[in-house]
């Protein structure tokens, strides 16, 4: 089965307590996926294998497939609740949002 960013988005939404979507718009949730593949592949190049190595940047939609190795797929959903977090948290320090990030960027460099 196919992992869309639809799942990415409805699995994002119950982590933040948003089945509603009224905090957050599925546009500003997209923003952030979009911007957690682009990162994960900066971070990670050998994730784009396979994918032709284009330095455009691409917008994905919520019924695009994640382009993402599928063992590594999930930390795009860590990607989105830390940067939708720290929209609400900017100015806490140690806040979740901040072990998010700790715990996406270990996870990643681990693949």
């Amino acid at each position: 089965m196919a992992h869309t960013f639809q799942m990415v988005v409805d699995d994002v939404r119950v982590t933040l307590n948003d089945e509603d979507g009224v905090r957050y718009t599925d546009p500003q949730l997209m923003g952030y996926c979009n911007d957690g593949v682009q990162e994960m592949w900066r971070i990670r190049p050998d994730f784009r294998l396979g994918m032709g190595w284009l330095n455009t940047y691409v917008e994905y939609t919520l019924s695009d497939e994640v382009p993402l190795p599928h063992n590594v797929a999930h930390l795009l959903n860590y990607y989105v609740v830390f940067r939708s977090e720290l929209r609400d948290d900017e100015y806490s320090e140690g806040t979740r949002a901040a072990n998010l990030r700790a715990l996406w960027e270990k996870e990643l460099k681990r693949g």
